[in-house]
């Protein structure tokens, strides 16, 4: 049909399952909020010196940075479907999440580990499964595989 564009390499390509979908919004999302972090940073430079808290501007915007970047390549690599992306995105989610505990307990006020610390392990807990089984489920494993074209 002339109106048809399905073309040979179109017809078998494999559509984006719906958790990839949702971690690549969510993982923009983290960018976003790593770019304000980066952003409000740089604006109030000032008045955080003035408040003479206990860790340096600086480090604010040097995470929000390196963050907003990271999740930025998350997001565009699970997108676009790279065949590395499933690998790249664990890597980063596990060396996100080490460096926010270290965060928590070296650097964070005392207070808000003695507070907190249940629901971030839980939380902590239940994203990387969500990301993990998201990632390596039978769908998700089909989407990344290198070969679209469907033998039947």
């Amino acid at each position: 049909m002339p109106g048809n564009n399905i073309t040979p390499e179109n017809k078998h390509k494999r559509s984006r399952p719906k958790t990839i979908t949702l971690i690549s919004f969510m993982f923009f999302l983290f960018s976003l909020f790593n770019m304000l972090k980066l952003s409000k940073a740089i604006f109030q430079w000032k008045t955080l010196i003035s408040f003479q808290i206990s860790i340096s501007p600086l480090y604010l915007v040097v995470t929000g940075l390196v963050w907003s970047v990271f999740g930025l390549f998350v997001s565009w690599s699970l997108w676009t479907r790279k065949s590395w992306a499933r690998k790249s995105t664990l890597v980063i989610v596990m060396f996100y999440t080490i460096i926010f505990w270290v965060d928590l307990i070296w650097i964070a006020e005392p207070t808000v580990l003695q507070t907190r610390w249940l629901v971030n392990m839980c939380l902590t807990i239940i994203g990387l499964l969500t990301v993990y089984l998201s990632l390596y489920s039978k769908l998700s494993q089909d989407y990344f595989r290198g070969n679209t074209v469907k033998i039947d």
